[in-house]
């Protein structure tokens, strides 16, 4: 009946697995849990290979690195059961009861998403970036909140699909780098007219990225913005505020400035006490220059 599918790539989850483990043999229904490595480091692999010693478990080796997209829908191929649970690697299960509460609502709506928490404090001053942004948008991200815009808040971190609707709305693996592939799929969703149910049945996300990854994925997830803007059209606010630039012929403004303050705020966005407002700044200001064929 229950399939859950976890792609990872040099991160350890063996402890995740164990208690998805335990909390699925509670359901008295069949169940599964699938993990995918996405071609990952030795060291990772030999931990996370005592999954095989799960009962229930199975972890699987791909031996090339295929991306986030390619990876989920290998997972929803090789799933046996009806209903699929995808979940993030770095996820940590904070309730005794996550997936009865999954399986509780899994006849109201053919995708259920349950959202992600993060830790009370902030873990290591290496991570302030990531902990301040993501904990000054988690009140803005409740089940009720998230139900105003149901298709446009959607993150792939922890959520319920039908197997059927899965094979048929499959991820867009024409995204090869790092981001959007959650916003395309949300909006393939729309597209197809299918109800997605938002309630709090949270993970937390452990796995927070230091400052300095967090820029470089941001940095990534905004080339990748670019390459597909087209599909993207619509459903992201990076492109609305870049298309109001345009409007009013402040790209060229917004660009210069930033490669003026482009070092300053790195120092800052690295150090112990980033500012939100400079991470804004250099998202849209990266994305100028990006687009006016920088790198």
């Amino acid at each position: 009946m229950l399939s859950i599918l976890i792609p990872t790539y040099n991160y350890v989850c063996v402890k995740l697995v164990t208690d998805l483990q335990q909390q699925a043999e509670r359901l008295e229904c069949p169940y599964e849990i699938l993990v995918a490595d996405d071609a990952s480091e030795e060291a990772f692999k030999r931990e996370n290979r005592k999954i095989n010693g799960i009962p229930g478990c199975k972890y699987i080796e791909l031996q090339e690195n295929v991306g986030r997209s390619r990876i989920r829908n290998i997972l929803g191929h090789l799933a046996r059961y009806d209903y699929l649970i995808f979940m993030d690697c770095d996820a940590s299960v904070v309730g005794s009861d996550f997936l009865s509460r999954y399986m509780a609502v899994r006849n109201a709506a053919e995708v259920v998403y349950g959202g992600l928490v993060h830790p009370e404090q902030l873990p290591s001053p290496e991570v302030s970036l990531a902990y301040l942004y993501e904990k000054n948008a988690e009140p803005h991200f409740t089940a009720e909140k998230r139900a105003l815009h149901p298709y446009k808040i959607f993150r792939t971190f922890n959520f319920m699909i039908l197997r059927e609707t899965f094979l048929k709305h499959p991820f867009d693996e024409t995204i090869t780098h790092y981001g959007h592939e959650d916003t395309l799929f949300g909006l393939a969703l729309k597209k197809e007219g299918i109800k997605i149910l938002h309630i709090d049945n949270p993970l937390m996300n452990c796995g927070l990225d230091t400052n300095l990854n967090v820029l470089r994925k941001t940095e990534e997830s905004l080339r990748t913005l670019y390459v597909h803007r087209k599909k993207l059209e619509g459903s992201s606010e990076m492109l609305r505020l870049y298309g109001i630039l345009q409007r009013l012929h402040l790209v060229s403004f917004v660009f210069l400035l930033f490669r003026l303050c482009e070092p300053m705020l790195r120092r800052n966005l690295y150090g112990r006490h980033p500012n939100l407002y400079f991470f804004a700044f250099y998202k849209i200001g990266y994305y100028c220059n990006f687009a006016k064929g920088g790198k």
